[in-house]
């Protein structure tokens, strides 16, 4: 249902509303679809047909191994208390994840996602042709609204089954759209028996299939654990399995991500916490590991622990067993320009463990050019309806730095131009004891924008002007010169509130919505290089190119600069101490070597144009 979410106090200026777009789906193209399509065509696959999603976290599209075709958008963000990692689910939004239809009447409930799986043997297996007494069922879990939009009565969730030689597909359950309470987190099951001679065929298929207001990511259904094999029964619910149910925090303590220059020890966490869940009926057993490489996928650290898990239907989630809080110990970690941490938590389970694919979770720790807390997706939108109406984001700076921008997911399909042509500015506030204080930065009004055809990125709004900034604590923000709806993306798997604050007039006041919102600040004035090459691309944008970045004991300096004379270079450390200074020689190899490793700022002055620092970083 299209409605806005308000917060626990009804008379709250912070509201949450369903997002009219897809942040994580556009990486699909014409190209890759065409080709998945062909493949489709000549798969076959036979019993069992099993698929929980539990690759949610690699992928936002459901497996080729077994679908044919789908709409849905495969996540770990949006079910609650999910069978295990994952769920597919069905709104409002194609599969490039914008709207089957903008402007579609609120009250409207229309054809939306499919799901549709490849033709299924059902006709035999080798000598043995399989018939009623084989007891084929299909089983699912389904959940309406979960971290989402709850589907209206007149929205419907739906099973079919095709019929080969008939060449139709029959409907064989449904569910309308209901309300759910607030208590209510609960999967049901369905199981659906194969009844009916005309479904013995070399190409069975069977389909999931919604309807909904097509206007946005609205009217929520999730499904898991889709599950048809042979020797069943009506009242099969059980599986012998243990599975990961959520990801595993960040190895970060205060943030999902951080930039490489910011980082120091004191950011690293002191444990992993997981959620496991044992789908069994009997208490179950289980090693759980992990290990950590680095970016040369060398390994690190690793860490393993024995426990028992107990049955999910008795005692919920296992939250005191010693998987689920899970100590780095003596690990630590020293970033650099191109760390990426993969960070793989396992489990081995007994060999009748029903399903081993979601006994592993792998995260990969980035260190960027930008802060974030939420977890790349959102699941809703969160705005202030008034204007003037200001958001600030509190980061604390642990070294000096320049702030390049900020960015931030705006939803501005949602009431078509009326958002697109709205204008926010860019704000930076210090901190006033616990609360955005007076203002250090305030930018021209600009609008809000989208990155069409983008996989997981949100656009960066950049600073009119790079704002050097001490270490510290600052709130990072915008203040609207509207009184529409900006919906920013918010994360409501990650849960920092306490950093989100906002003022329509009255005075700040902390977030009291659980989530995070994604208003994430860029850091460092630099800019990556473009596809021209990296010495012209510096000189052109900086006037002066240097290398090797990373350096060792040697660093190289170079500029089309005619007249040399007056030139100087300066080095700075990340605090704003000078730790190199001399005349500048065209060329000639700088000595180095008595600098530490870390990041640094390397200014040419005396050019005949205006330029900015380079990053440089140094690394033996």
């Amino acid at each position: 249902m299209l409605s806005i979410i308000l917060t626990h106090n009804v008379n709250a200026q912070e509201h949450l509303v369903p997002l009219s777009a897809n942040l994580s789906l556009p990486v699909i193209t014409s190209k890759n679809m065409n080709a998945a399509k062909t493949a489709s065509v000549v798969a076959l696959d036979t019993l069992p047909f099993f698929d929980d999603f539990s690759y949610a976290y690699q992928s936002p599209y459901p497996t080729a191994k077994h679908w044919k075709d789908s709409s849905v958008y495969v996540n770990v963000g949006f079910g609650t208390a999910p069978k295990s990692l994952g769920v597919a689910t069905f709104d409002g939004l194609n599969k490039k994840g914008y709207p089957y239809w903008l402007t579609a009447p609120v009250s409207t409930s229309a054809p939306a996602d499919t799901l549709t799986s490849h033709p299924i043997n059902l006709e035999k297996l080798g000598a043995h042709s399989y018939n009623f007494a084989d007891s084929i069922y299909l089983s699912f879990y389904y959940q309406a609204m979960g971290n989402g939009d709850w589907p209206e009565p007149n929205d419907s969730l739906c099973v079919d089954f095709f019929k080969p030689n008939q060449k139709v597909w029959k409907e064989v359950w449904h569910k309308n759209g209901y309300h759910p309470t607030a208590s209510d987190t609960n999967f049901r099951i369905v199981i659906l028996p194969i009844n009916d001679t005309a479904y013995f065929d070399s190409i069975f298929q069977f389909r999931f299939r919604n309807r909904a207001t097509t206007s946005g990511s609205l009217d929520h259904w999730h499904i898991d654990y889709v599950y048809l094999n042979k020797g069943r029964t009506n009242v099969d619910t059980v599986s012998q399995d243990v599975a990961f149910a959520y990801m595993p925090t960040p190895i970060l303590k205060n943030y999902s991500k951080i930039p490489y220059s910011q980082y120091v020890s004191s950011e690293l966490g002191s444990s992993f916490y997981n959620v496991l869940r044992n789908n069994y009926k009997n208490t179950s057993n289980i090693t759980y590991y992990y290990d950590i490489y680095d970016h040369l996928n060398v390994l690190q650290h690793n860490y393993s622990a024995v426990d028992n898990i107990q049955p999910f239907q008795n005692s919920g989630y296992q939250t005191g067993i010693a998987q689920a809080n899970v100590s780095l110990g003596t690990y630590t970690l020293a970033p650099n320009v191109d760390s990426i941490l993969k960070i793989k938590h396992y489990i081995k389970t007994s060999s009748s463990d029903f399903n081993k694919a979601n006994d592993t979770v792998i995260q990969y720790q980035k260190f960027p050019n930008y802060y974030a807390y939420d977890d790349g997706t959102a699941e809703v939108g969160y705005y202030n309806n008034t204007y003037g109406a200001k958001m600030g984001v509190r980061y604390t700076l642990n070294n000096y730095d320049t702030l390049r921008g900020i960015n931030i997911y705006f939803d501005p399909i949602t009431q078509g131009g009326l958002i697109i042509n709205s204008t926010f500015r860019l704000m930076v506030w210090s901190d006033g004891g616990g609360i955005p204080g007076s203002v250090i930065y305030r930018d021209s009004a600009v609008k809000p924008f989208y990155l069409q055809g983008k996989y997981d990125m949100m656009p960066t709004f950049k600073l009119t002007t790079c704002l050097p900034m001490n270490a510290g604590t600052y709130y990072f923000g915008i203040q609207q010169t509207t009184n529409q709806l900006l919906n920013i993306g918010f994360d409501k798997n990650t849960n920092h509130h306490d950093a989100l604050f906002y003022d329509i007039g009255s005075g700040w006041t902390q977030s009291s919505i659980p989530g995070s919102i994604m208003i994430n600040p860029v850091m460092g004035c630099y800019v990556p290089p473009t596809p021209i090459g990296l010495a012209e691309y510096h000189q052109q944008h900086f006037g002066f190119s240097l290398y090797p970045n990373p350096a060792q004991n040697t660093l190289t300096i170079h500029t089309s600069e005619l007249s040399l004379d007056a030139m100087t270079l300066n080095i700075y450390s990340t605090l704003g101490q000078s730790v190199l200074s001399k005349p500048f020689n065209n060329a000639e190899p700088i000595d180095i070597s008595t600098l530490p490793d870390g990041v640094y700022f390397v200014y040419l002055n005396g050019l005949s144009k205006n330029t900015i620092p380079q990053k440089l970083i140094i690394s033996r």
